[in-house]
């Protein structure tokens, strides 16, 4: 059975996203739409990618489950923003 995407969730992802890209990568990325690929396009890196997923958790104060993570959910913002939105742990 697929996760449950919260959608309310996954846009302030994307929006997130959007704010923390350049931070993270110290570089201005002008627009970035949905489909960019995080690795090849947006030029993230292991370390990068680690710092965005702390950040996202830190400004959207949610715990990320990171343990069924794969490559196809770091192909583009959209896919990390759609696991995101679907693996968040609840709080205790």
């Amino acid at each position: 059975m697929a996760p449950v995407i919260d959608t309310d969730l996954r846009q302030r992802v994307l929006d997130s996203i959007a704010v923390l890209l350049p931070r993270v990568l110290k570089r201005d990325l002008g627009v970035i739409s949905e489909s960019a690929s995080l690795f090849d396009e947006l030029g993230l890196s292991s370390a990068s990618t680690l710092e965005l997923l702390l950040e996202l958790e830190d400004v959207l104060e949610v715990q990320i489950d990171v343990e069924d993570i794969s490559r196809e959910d770091l192909e583009s913002i959209g896919a990390l923003a759609s696991f995101v939105a679907s693996h968040t742990l609840a709080e205790d």
